[in-house]
């Protein structure tokens, strides 16, 4: 009986552009995958490729996207941390503000960039469609804030789904659809190695963008240490659920924040040393489950 590949790609904001790098090496190495199950940005490069499985036209898309006007007007630019070595009194003091205010606005408000901007972004990236019409079979996973729940997307409008996929907690507002209040799937399915399972694979390659060094805190506020138990607590799930995977991939991110977009030539080269690193590996356990490979990737 035929053996299918599921590929499972975490969520990590700019980090899970890492995902280009080992789609590349896949697809050069003619290995089939069968199945993609995405979580965050995991979701929307899974989706993208799942439409057009192709790794240079991904490329070119992104590479159009960040340097448009549309990935200006995010306004993701005013996130990435500034790593000032020696910070004068007056950007002490402004950034003191701007914490001030964020936690006034976090107050009020369910996020800090409007949807309809994600939205619009990711209807740039990402073509109009249902899910079930992809090239390669695809699902995204979000979590209702209600039960708790995970929920997995595998039908219906998939710029919708995967909108809801990658929005952040606390800078996305939740989405209400069919009665449920969804997030970022990061939440339950940091990587969807289990749902890409669910959707049928046999062997599943995983591929987690999560943080590989953690700087120490110095003079920490409530939104360093908020956002550093966040991540602790991440890690700890992704380390449950990557235990079930067949193949583990950690390109090296180091420490990257998840806004740092326009590093992506970074990110997407450490997908491809780490996926190159573990070729070996991967074609050892498809040989062992007597996987098929295809000779021929879909065309464009």
């Amino acid at each position: 009986m035929k053996k299918k590949v599921g590929l499972a790609l975490g969520g990590g904001g700019a980090r899970g552009l890492a995902h280009v790098g080992v789609l590349k090496v896949l697809e050069e190495e003619q290995i089939l995958i069968d199945y993609i199950a995405g979580t965050s940005m995991g979701a929307i490069i899974g989706a993208m490729y799942a439409q057009n499985p192709s790794a240079d036209a991904l490329i070119d898309r992104l590479k159009s996207f960040f340097s448009s006007q549309d990935y200006d007007s995010l306004g993701l630019k005013y996130i990435v941390p500034k790593n000032d070595q020696n910070p004068s009194f007056l950007s002490q003091l402004a950034q003191v503000v701007a914490k001030r205010i964020i936690v006034n606005i976090a107050q009020s408000r369910t996020g800090i960039i409007k949807t309809d901007r994600l939205s619009e972004a990711i209807s740039i990236l990402i073509d109009k469609g249902n899910i079930q019409d992809t090239h390669i079979p695809f699902a995204c996973a979000a979590t209702d804030l209600n039960s708790g729940q995970p929920i997995l997307f595998q039908k219906g409008d998939i710029q919708k789904a995967v909108t809801i996929s990658s929005s952040i907690p606390g800078f996305i507002s939740p989405i209400v659809w069919d009665g449920k209040l969804l997030t970022d799937g990061s939440v339950t399915a940091p990587v969807p190695v289990d749902e890409a399972r669910e959707m049928g694979a046999d062997l599943v390659i995983e591929v987690c963008v999560g943080i590989n060094q953690i700087r120490a805190l110095k003079d920490p506020n409530i939104i360093d240490i908020i956002s550093r138990t966040d991540a602790i607590r991440g890690f700890y799930l992704s380390k449950l659920q990557l235990a079930n995977a067949d193949v583990s991939l950690h390109p090296d991110v180091k420490d990257a924040h998840w806004s740092e977009f326009l590093r992506y030539k970074e990110f997407i080269n450490a997908g491809i040393g780490e996926a190159q690193k573990k070729l070996p590996e991967i074609h050892n356990v498809i040989k062992k489950k007597k996987c098929l490979f295809r000779g021929i990737f879909y065309k464009r």
